[in-house]
């Protein structure tokens, strides 16, 4: 990262003076390969137009030093909590310029195993558990401790390295690990938990805006009845408003309320100043999801609420509080950050897939921190990182539901590429290109995924279980493909809706026709969707022949061959009985097909039996030569 130069900022020209120790790239992403120190320079660099020199408008440079963890440690703001009250606890290693950002986005990764040796005492859950997300084990360097009653127990972190030959332990160990007690008391109440003792907690040179819920309704007024010290805690007489000054101490508020038919109010709070011990960052809102899977990253495109909690020493959570906080990334293209609308909040957009490892603490205080990772994932199904075709059908699917578990709206853009139903999710690809496929869930986010189209329609002709054609129901088949398993909502968006027949034009005609006749006069073509149960669907064509023209055809073939047949037949009747008489004379030679002599021949009475003999000649003459 970095700040000044030329405003807007130039392209940063990046470069290391020792590669073997690390590598940067054009984005300033440094990736480190073994032990050692290197220098890392950036550069703002113009071309000038007078002499056509490069020219170096600023510059930079730091030192990187790539080295082993010889041990982890367990970082705890406190040791000693309260109950009902949580606080972030996070891995680092030997030193404190060992942050997560030293190894949070190892590769090869570092599994983070974490235990407790007594469970009831505290909750030990990752990171955006408040949003539903669940982390992958590479991902939970940090965890939050949720503390439930008294006691006191262990909390032990082992860090595997899945790789020992990379070489990112000292000594090629396979893991380090680090244990720390918490001990969890009782907070203070006042006679019964039916009178809880409340007090505003604010930290030095901080200021609170008091509400009521009588505001408008009644007169309200508010004085500090007691201090100690005198100058720890301000009220500004007539607006409602609490400093506190640069030093710890207590105070006792009095809000008098007035109404208008007569009746006085009186609320007595308590007010202490206290320095301000560790930070936690929270995320929003909360994803739900269909089913018992969480998610294991945030979806792609999603605004998250990032707000920053400020704790005392002992867990309770402040009120007011001045603090001058510093943010970094370990990398700045996966996610897109921005203050948000309220004190202490930002506003991160995901923008790209990867783990982005985020830290914010205080500029006074480096020590104060608090680190999270940000994953960010894909939330629309299928996988379609292969281009698709023009007429596939693709079912979209997200896990993603509003809180009373309906789903969101679907649309797409632009929205030429593929026609889509808005509430299943079913597409169909027409044309080729780019498109965006966006999933909205209002008061939630909007994810998205992109669709490429480069390909032409992808259609294949198979034949159905019998290789003829026949006018029966028996025809040809020839299939559009599914993408993604497909709903009965979204198979009823597709049958109904999208109607993906309409987009398919189809023709038949004759390779080598046997009779002068096109092929739409002999059969009928036309496209068809159909959704065979248990399996995958697709558009069919259906084959049906024209049966006047083809009865008639096949009514001429037998009625001519019944006519021969016929002829024939009556011809060997009439002539069974007599007798043939070979002669033999001279003229045998000019036969020359006879070379035995037959007295007596009488031709058998069923004509079938010279079935196998019956030559029958269309449309030239016979050539009986060799019969």
């Amino acid at each position: 990262m970095s700040e000044g130069g030329p405003q807007p900022q130039s392209i940063i020209h990046f470069s290391i003076n020792n590669k073997t120790v690390a590598v940067v790239n054009r984005l300033g992403q440094v990736t480190a390969k073994t032990v050692g120190t290197a220098i890392i320079q950036g550069t703002i660099q113009a071309v000038s137009e007078d002499t056509g020199r490069v020219i170096v408008f600023s510059q930079d440079q730091i030192e990187l030093e790539v080295v082993q963890l010889r041990a982890v440690r367990i970082h705890a703001p406190a040791t000693r909590l309260i109950t009902a009250t949580e606080m972030p606890v996070y891995v680092m290693g030997m030193t404190s310029m060992q942050t997560p950002f030293s190894f949070g986005s190892a590769n090869a990764g570092l599994m983070f195993q974490w235990s407790m040796s007594k469970r009831d005492v505290l909750d030990l859950l990752p990171q955006h558990s408040e949003v539903s997300l669940q982390l992958l084990p590479e991902n939970n360097f940090a965890m939050v401790i949720y503390t439930k009653v008294a006691g006191r127990t262990g909390i032990k972190v082992t860090v595997q390295c899945l790789n020992v030959s990379a070489g990112q332990f000292e000594g090629n160990l396979a893991e380090l690990s680090d244990e720390i007690q918490i001990l969890v008391f009782d907070k203070l109440l006042l006679f019964s938990p039916e009178c809880p003792t409340e007090q505003i907690l604010m930290s030095m040179n901080s200021q609170l805006k008091l509400f009521t819920n009588r505001e408008g309704a009644a007169f309200v007024s508010s004085q500090i009845l007691k201090c100690n010290p005198n100058s720890s805690v301000i009220e500004d007489h007539g607006q409602g408003l609490l400093r506190a000054g640069a030093i710890t101490g207590t105070a006792v508020l009095e809000v008098t309320c007035m109404e208008l038919f007569g009746v006085n109010q009186t609320v007595i709070t308590g007010v202490q100043v206290a320095p301000v011990s560790y930070m936690k960052i929270s995320t929003s809102p909360k994803l739900y999801t269909t089913g018992s899977m969480p998610l294991v990253a945030f979806p792609i495109g999603m605004a998250l609420t990032l707000t920053i909690q400020f704790y005392n020493n002992i867990g309770e959570k402040f009120h007011a509080q001045n603090t001058q906080l510093y943010l970094a990334l370990n990398r700045d293209d996966l996610l897109l950050i921005r203050p948000g609308s309220k004190n202490y909040t930002y506003i991160a957009q995901a923008v790209n897939r990867g783990v982005t490892l985020l830290g914010i603490w205080d500029a006074k205080h480096p020590g104060m921190a608090d680190y999270i990772p940000v994953p960010v994932e894909y939330a629309i199904e299928p996988d379609i990182s292969k281009s698709t075709a023009v007429g596939d059908v693709i079912c979209f699917s997200t896990p993603l539901v509003n809180q009373e578990g309906e789903p969101g709206m679907w649309h797409i853009s632009p929205s030429g590429i593929l026609e889509m139903d808005s509430v299943s999710g079913a597409a169909f690809v027409k044309s080729r290109g780019t498109a965006t496929v966006f999933h909205d869930i209002p008061g939630i986010g909007k994810t998205y995924r992109e669709v490429v189209v480069n390909s032409s329609s992808r259609l294949s002709p198979q034949l159905g279980p019998k290789g003829y054609l026949t006018n029966t129901l028996n025809y040809s088949v020839f299939h559009f493909s599914f993408l993604g398993p497909c709903s009965p909502v979204q198979m009823y968006a597709i049958s109904n809706l999208l109607l993906p027949e309409s987009h398919l034009m189809c023709q038949v005609e004759f390779s080598n026709p046997m009779f002068d006749i096109p092929a739409s006069k002999v059969f009928s073509i036309q496209s068809k969707f159909s959704i065979e149960r248990g399996s995958e669907a697709g558009i069919v064509q259906q084959l049906i022949s024209s049966y006047q023209i083809l009865l008639f055809t096949l009514f001429a073939v037998l009625a001519s061959t019944a006519v021969i047949f016929l002829t024939y037949n009556a011809f060997l009747t009439r002539v069974q009985t007599v007798p043939i008489v070979y002669i033999p004379t001279s003229a045998a030679s000019q036969t020359g097909k006879l070379d035995s002599l037959f007295n007596y021949l009488e031709v058998p009475k069923s004509p079938i039996a010279l079935a196998h003999d019956l030559v029958l000649c269309w449309g030239s003459p016979c050539d009986l030569g060799s019969y």
